[in-house]
């Protein structure tokens, strides 16, 4: 497990926020499941699949992770041209982490 210290509060729990736009959310979606063991071996959990209200295309991907390095690498391994290609992903992917405040 992978601690944040900050000088005012403690949190165990880190957070993994992927947001991009998609081409076909079936698509997509039937892409997505096939990385699940991977996500598995690297200690993400998929905590809610988010879709933008006004534009059902925009995702928003929350995970909750165990390692930062592991999420880092795991990433990484699903990012490729050939990934984002079978994703049909259509805008850069914004990557964000976040630790528990409340």
């Amino acid at each position: 497990m992978t601690y944040c210290y900050n000088t005012e509060y403690f949190s165990a729990m880190i957070y993994l926020i992927a947001t991009y736009t998609i081409a076909d959310f079936k698509k997509w979606y039937k892409a997505f499941g096939e990385n699940e063991p991977k996500r598995i071996q690297a200690g993400l959990r998929v905590e809610n699949i988010f879709r933008e209200f006004e534009n059902s295309n925009r995702v928003k991907i929350l995970m909750s992770i165990e390692s930062l390095d592991a999420a880092n690498e795991y990433v990484e391994s699903v990012t490729t041209p050939e990934d984002i290609e079978k994703m049909g992903i259509t805008s850069p992917i914004e990557i964000q982490f976040w630790d528990v405040f409340y």
